[in-house]
């Protein structure tokens, strides 16, 4: 078993208690089945005590999962996963956003916290995949569910956000999963900084990516998209890219990825011109020519 890049969990629970006091529940464990699933199943049980904001993070997931069902490979110990439970009110076509959001607020939050012109090479694929130049780094999973108990409205909905991102053996992972991979310390080494201080500030990051997802919550919910969508037009990782669209597996289309609209939805320009808004349910991207 490879070394462990993360502190003990006692000292990151620590460490984010510390942090997040606004968070009414934090947990990290050595090995859970799922972060999500286990959010998602106490905001739908009518026994839960579980108050929110919550956030539980695991040194290793059993039953880790990524978007389309596909299960998210993990090393133990050498992967970030945590899940952050937040109560929403919004109305049911505001939901889907909310995927699109999580991916540009916590690819900014990694921008921040590393800081310097290199920066800029973390970009985000839409709907909400964080790459390191061509390599995938993290992948994040929202799924938003009905609370059993303290209902507010009908508008009233649970969100969890999940995210995964590996810390070392990316060339493990690439050979793997026979695709361009990153990891977190190659890009600290790479911008220069002390990849020795990892482990000491995973909560930090953690911290600042949970505090930002809240905020960014409340900024959606009194003022929409707008701000979001000009974040991600410096971020954009597809922006005038050429495209193939997959849904559920089956080639779709090929165009030209112009960005997001008010909605979040990524606009496709055709070779007759047409522009097609994409919803994120069920559908892949890759740059035309890739595998």
């Amino acid at each position: 078993m490879s070394t462990s890049l993360l502190p003990n969990p006692e000292i990151i629970i620590s460490d984010l208690k510390l942090a997040l006091k606004e968070f009414k529940s934090i947990e990290w464990k050595e090995q859970v089945d799922s972060t999500n699933i286990i959010l998602l199943r106490e905001a739908k049980s009518s026994n839960s005590q579980l108050l929110r904001p919550a956030l539980i993070g695991a040194h290793y997931q059993s039953s880790g999962k990524g978007r389309q069902g596909k299960k998210w490979s993990n090393l133990k110990g050498n992967t970030l996963m945590f899940s952050c439970a937040y109560d929403v009110i919004l109305p049911p076509d505001k939901i889907a956003t909310l995927a699109p959001l999580a991916g540009i607020v916590a690819c900014e939050a990694l921008r921040k916290s590393i800081g310097g012109p290199g920066s800029n090479l973390l970009t985000m694929k839409w709907p909400n995949d964080i790459y390191y130049k061509e390599a995938k780094l993290s992948g994040l999973l929202v799924e938003v569910t009905r609370p059993s108990t303290g209902k507010i409205d009908f508008n009233h909905n649970v969100i969890v956000v999940g995210m995964g991102m590996n810390l070392n053996h990316a060339k493990e992972l690439s050979k793997q999963l026979d695709r361009p991979i990153a990891d977190w310390i190659s890009v600290i080494r790479d911008l220069h900084l002390d990849a020795t201080q990892i482990s000491h500030s995973i909560s930090d990051l953690v911290s600042l990516i949970a505090r930002s997802w809240m905020n960014a919550l409340d900024i959606y919910k009194s003022e929409g998209f707008a701000r979001f969508k000009k974040i991600h037009e410096d971020m954009d990782a597809l922006r005038g890219q050429f495209i193939d669209v997959y849904q559920e597996g089956k080639y779709v289309l090929t165009g030209e990825s112009l960005g997001l609209n008010e909605e979040a939805q990524l606009l496709v320009r055709l070779s007759n011109d047409q522009i097609i808004p994409l919803l994120n349910v069920d559908v892949s991207i890759k740059k035309l020519g890739t595998s």
